[in-house]
């Protein structure tokens, strides 16, 4: 009884008779996507009172993290049921839902639950890889899964050349269009030291190699600078995720730093 009663200065937002309750008024299941859709269920008590044997339901997103027109795509249905599955969500997205039991000359309270979709790139991860994300590319089929693995630099110190070897090792279990080669990007960490560029600004060049190609050589990089390497794979549909490397070329020996 003490956890029911109000603190001075604190609001209550849920009288005491509502949280003795066993179940709530409204309840929501967990999103799930079928039929190329995000959907969710929600599901009530249904009345006592005889002449109520329909429902209104009502949603529409209140926020989402990727527009801001939420508010404006109010959804609504009319149910003999005690449940209904909502359709066509979007994702990442905050909603409100209102279920109101029709009653014939007369007005009823309706009950509110609020719910959260999920991003896209969650379920996508799960069980659906050809999901379509916004933001993604191309049509859903040529989603490319495969990545290089087992990035690796080695050096070459000569004189006042440095030159880098990068290696990668490439399983093709994801693979599921054939492989036309690698795109491989590297790019000059600088620092503020570096005259006329932006603290930690990125200097890049990139190259494309055949697919049977898994070494690429880089002549003339700087010592002891931070560089990044990203692999990806190509294929005819698209290019697949960038595994990312990062590393710091050796100095130049004593002698061939001074001679320089």
């Amino acid at each position: 009884e003490q956890l029911g009663k109000p603190r001075k200065g604190v609001i209550q937002i849920q009288p005491p008779f509502q949280r003795r309750r066993p179940t709530r008024p409204l309840e929501i299941g967990a999103p799930f996507y079928q039929d190329s859709q995000l959907q969710v269920k929600v599901y009530w008590k249904k009345t006592e009172d005889p002449r109520v044997n329909r429902y209104h339901v009502e949603w529409f997103p209140e926020v989402c993290a990727h527009n801001k027109t939420a508010g404006s795509e109010t959804s609504s249905a009319v149910t003999h049921e005690n449940y209904m599955i909502l359709q066509d969500l979007s994702f990442s997205c905050k909603y409100k839902v209102s279920v109101q039991p029709i009653r014939p000359n007369s007005h009823s309270k309706a009950e509110t639950i609020f719910f959260s979709t999920p991003p896209c790139s969650a379920l996508k991860g799960k069980s659906h890889k050809y999901l379509q994300c916004p933001g993604d590319s191309g049509p859903v089929f040529s989603k490319v899964l495969a990545k290089p693995e087992n990035l690796s630099a080695s050096f070459i110190v000569q004189d006042v050349n440095i030159t880098g070897h990068f290696s990668w090792k490439m399983t093709k279990a994801n693979l599921y269009q054939p492989m036309t080669g690698f795109q491989v990007t590297w790019a000059e960490v600088t620092t503020e030291s570096r005259q006329n560029s932006l603290p930690n600004s990125i200097i890049s060049q990139s190259q494309i190699l055949p697919s049977d190609h898994y070494v690429l050589t880089v002549p003339s990089l700087r010592p002891s600078t931070l560089y990044r390497l990203e692999v990806q794979v190509l294929t005819a549909g698209g290019e697949g995720p960038a595994t990312i490397k990062t590393f710091r070329t050796p100095a130049l020996p004593p002698s061939a730093a001074h001679s320089e």
